[in-house]
């Protein structure tokens, strides 16, 4: 067995086309290791993918039994009891959001370009054709098929695709740190400023956007209800939601959550639109709602919607090879049972804040470290040259990606991102471990960090 791999050695197309792969032979819970035994902490869960650990045999058993019974079946011919039941589960975990009807696909971009072309066609079912514009967040991510990517707001990432993009209108993503409004670099007055300042200012930029183009012409606003990657799992300042539902209702703008990166338990609840009152019109998840065994994601909307598509158009017109598969439904199924069965949000909370509490107190004083944030299972770090100034590195430094590879050497898995503070520079790390990492875990999990910066040398 080759040990690590580096392009061009092997068939693989790489991510990375200049840098060693070492090869990863299995996992359990919290932990990677690879082909000469070396462990690693799986601080990320991989891309904020594996919620419930790797090598999770009751999942396993679960999928397993489903793929025995049938592959395959296609959508368009039939339905599936392992269908209807992932669908009555998530159905029933988001009554309280008034979310109803359920279609499975492969991945979060798949569901995010699903949840735009249903609110596109609702539109046109309801007689309103002119409402096509999309309004999304910056910095923000939701995808990289070709309309998701358009809706993300990573200029970086739009460079080589840029002429294949289609046009997104956008406004500012709550972002404490960077905040126009925040005039402190106090890490405890920051949070005061952004939540007693931010739901006013973004508001106010909402309605102004939405003056300047025309409600008529909007279709919807997609939104994640805690950042991803973008700023390092940033959440909105309190009172951001209801004003922006009050914005949108006002103008019949639907909302678009995605939950691809923070829903399915990753925040300490189910759902991150739990946290303040969100009810948005589509959601979309991801990650967490297959904890890494199989491709799934899900598309969630209300049936008074679905109602008003059977009395026009006739059917959703959307459509992918494995929407609704029974082996991806069987993974939904499994991932909701075990999270009931073991009351695994439940048990994570005590975990969760103490690693957070852990993360702020020895991390948040090092070189380096501008800004910790987070909630539940899910943290942000934010890297600047100079902590009095928040000014970042410069892109040419490649500070996140440099460091990530670094700390990987050291035994622990980060995610990285660049780009947030202006567009082209900034660094960051998001983490995301498994909602069963155990407080043992948790130290271990910070201490690796406190390691990795304090033997980083830029």
């Amino acid at each position: 067995m080759m040990k690590t791999v580096r392009y061009p050695e092997g068939h693989t197309l790489l991510r990375n086309l200049n840098k060693d792969f070492p090869v990863c032979t299995y996992g359990k819970g919290v932990h990677l290791y690879d082909a000469e035994n070396k462990r690693y902490f799986d601080a990320s869960g991989g891309a904020l993918v594996v919620t419930l650990g790797h090598g999770n045999e009751e999942l396993a058993h679960d999928i397993y039994e489903q793929i025995k019974r049938v592959a395959y079946v296609n959508g368009t011919q039939f339905t599936t009891p392992v269908m209807e039941e992932c669908s009555a589960l998530l159905a029933e975990r988001a009554k309280p959001l008034g979310l109803d009807k359920v279609a499975l696909l492969a991945s979060g971009s798949e569901a995010v370009e699903a949840a735009v072309k249903f609110a596109r066609q609702l539109w046109v079912d309801r007689g309103r054709p002119d409402k096509h514009k999309l309004i999304a967040r910056v910095p923000g991510y939701h995808g990289n098929t070709m309309y998701a990517l358009s809706a993300s707001g990573r200029p970086h990432y739009k460079k080589v695709y840029g002429p294949l993009l289609s046009p997104v209108i956008t406004v500012t993503a709550p972002y404490g740190y960077r905040a126009p409004f925040v005039q402190t670099n106090d890490p405890d007055k920051i949070l005061q400023e952004y939540h007693a300042k931010g739901a006013d200012f973004y508001a106010r930029e909402l309605e102004t956007l939405i003056e300047k183009e025309g409600a008529s012409s909007i279709s919807a606003f997609i939104l994640e209800p805690v950042s991803g990657s973008s700023t390092g799992a940033w959440f909105a300042p309190r009172g951001y939601m209801q004003r922006i539902q009050e914005i949108c209702r006002k103008h019949e703008i639907l909302i678009i959550a995605d939950e691809v990166m923070c829903g399915a338990g990753r925040t300490g609840k189910f759902f991150a639109s739990e946290h303040d009152g969100l009810k948005p019109d589509i959601l979309v998840m991801g990650k967490g709602i297959n904890s890494g065994m199989m491709p799934v994601s899900a598309l969630l909307v209300k049936k008074s919607d679905t109602d008003t598509m059977k009395n026009a158009t006739g059917n959703f017109m959307h459509a992918q090879t494995y929407m609704q598969t029974p082996a991806m439904a069987a993974t939904g199924c499994a991932v909701l049972s075990y999270l009931k069965k073991h009351q695994v949000l439940e048990k994570s909370k005590t975990v969760s804040d103490h690693w957070l509490s852990e993360l702020k107190q020895h991390i948040l004083p090092l070189p380096y470290v501008g800004s910790i944030q987070g909630i539940g299972h899910m943290a942000g770090v934010e890297f600047v040259a100079d902590k009095a100034t928040k000014t970042p590195f410069p892109i040419a430094k490649r500070f996140a990606q440099t460091f990530v590879q670094h700390a990987q050497n050291h035994g622990l898995i980060l995610w990285a991102n660049y780009g947030q503070a202006d567009g082209v520079n900034g660094d960051l790390v998001i983490m995301g471990p498994s909602l069963e990492m155990t407080m043992k875990e948790s130290d271990e999990c910070v201490a690796l960090l406190k390691n990795a910066i304090e033997t980083f040398m830029i």
